[in-house]
């Protein structure tokens, strides 16, 4: 039998997302609950940020501190150039948390540890578990290379999870790797329902993503839909310009509420919004980052009948909400 959320029960199991945004943290969600409906006990390490909105999603959980990557982007800077620069904060934060990992898993009994796209999140004394939709990276430059160093990071776990549908996965290329580890699809992860409730909004806005790129494509998207006197909402960014609702970390229940009595959603095309879109039927307009090529390859081979990719010239020079 394989392992699956859905069939793990009674097991101490020590949960943590990357922090690039909160897009990893809030599929955690749906995840978590999962986990904690079979009588597993969940231990869950993440920045200040991360676990304040584990927290108030699971009161009773118990976490601890563990410093993020803290890779920054800008889209209008060459994305090589940034992670390189940046390559060396990357290597000791993953050698950083096999560290914590490592020495967490052995004072807390742990029996399994989910790590979400965080390469050194594993230990010696554990079954570990990497969750990831991004095992083939579609990149313009040092493809091979690239997905080479990728691979032997994947198969140093015991097992993949792929957040994808089973009977149509939408990643395509992105999960097409042969493994030394078994790689399995496990499904969508959404931590939404659909409900029935009045449209209260024309357009919900989403900022995520990493800075400073995210304060700068908010307010870029804030400024346009202010001088087309479009009735919105603003969900993580704070503008004093904005005359309109402003939710600075709304709860799930919250955030369910605000998609759900919306006309349209206005995001960045991260693949947890993507999956939320879907799961939601909600119409939705999502820009890539450029330079985000994970996004850019989605935008360009999913296809689905509520979901309109646009790029950012495209979303500020046509009326299209």
């Amino acid at each position: 039998m394989q392992l699956s959320p859905a069939n793990i029960t009674g097991k101490k199991i020590l949960i943590s997302p990357l922090d690039w945004g909160m897009g990893h943290t809030a599929r955690c969600v749906a995840l978590i609950r999962t986990l904690l409906s079979n009588s597993n006990q969940i231990l869950f390490a993440g920045n200040d940020q991360q676990i304040e909105f584990i927290k108030r999603e699971f009161p009773t959980i118990q976490t601890e501190f563990l410093e993020g990557y803290n890779i920054t982007l800008d889209s209008k800077k060459s994305t090589y150039v940034q992670v390189f620069l940046q390559f060396k904060k990357l290597n000791r934060a993953i050698k950083s948390e096999q560290k914590f990992a490592e020495k967490i898993a052995e004072k807390e009994k742990i029996d399994i540890i989910i790590s979400d796209n965080r390469y050194g999140f594993r230990s010696s004394k554990t079954k570990n578990i990497l969750l990831t939709h991004q095992l083939n990276l579609q990149i313009p430059k040092w493809k091979n290379l690239v997905n080479k160093k990728l691979k032997k990071r994947i198969e140093k776990f015991d097992l993949c999870w792929i957040p994808d549908s089973i009977t149509k996965p939408i990643c395509c290329e992105l999960t097409k790797v042969e493994l030394t580890i078994p790689k399995q699809l496990i499904g969508p992860l959404c931590r939404f329902e659909k409900i029935d409730t009045p449209i209260e909004y024309e357009i919900l806005f989403i900022a995520s993503g990493p800075e400073p790129e995210r304060s700068r494509f908010a307010k870029e998207v804030c400024d346009y839909f202010i001088s087309n006197q479009k009735k919105f909402a603003v969900v993580g960014f704070m503008y004093d310009k904005i005359g309109a609702a402003y939710f600075r970390n709304p709860s799930t229940s919250e955030l369910e509420f605000l998609i759900n009595s919306s006309q349209t959603i206005v995001s960045r095309a991260g693949y947890t919004t993507i999956m939320e879109m879907m799961a939601l039927e909600k119409k939705a307009i999502l820009i890539p980052t450029k330079g985000q090529y994970e996004q850019e390859y989605l935008a360009k081979t999913i296809c689905y009948p509520n979901i309109i990719f646009n790029s950012e010239h495209e979303f500020f020079t046509e009326d299209l909400v």
